[in-house]
């Protein structure tokens, strides 16, 4: 009989607890006008879109082709508008902090406040 692997299935949708996570980043992250999110749809989000300060339209496109986050940035040239790849990140809460920073009393503001919205079951 052959042996069969295993297989890891991998979803192109980012958690709930990560896009909540994302929100709470863009009501703390610093900036004129601030940082501001917008997801594709409000239950299994696949591409959560950032609009940087001063900006009108998002700048920041993020995906989830793999196990791990994709940072694009949306350039336009004589060509038209295309995507940029800037990073690919290990989830979209490390994402986020990497196009702006937060403090670490920010961050354990947004992670008491997803303990709430997102208890953890009893093991």
């Amino acid at each position: 009989m052959p042996a069969y692997g295993k297989v890891a299935l991998v979803s192109t949708q980012f958690h709930p607890s990560d896009v909540a996570f994302a929100r709470g980043w863009s009501k703390r992250a610093p900036g004129i006008d601030g940082w501001r999110v917008v997801v594709d749809q409000e239950e299994g989000t696949e591409r959560v879109s950032v609009i940087p300060p001063g900006g009108v339209e998002p700048v920041f496109i993020i995906t989830r082709p793999s196990v791990r986050a994709l940072i694009e940035r949306r350039v336009r040239g004589p060509e038209g508008e295309r995507l940029e790849p800037v990073g690919d990140y290990v989830n979209l809460r490390i994402a986020v902090q990497a196009l702006c920073p937060i403090t670490e009393d920010d961050l354990q503001e947004i992670n008491e406040e997803l303990e709430i919205a997102f208890p953890r079951k009893r093991r």
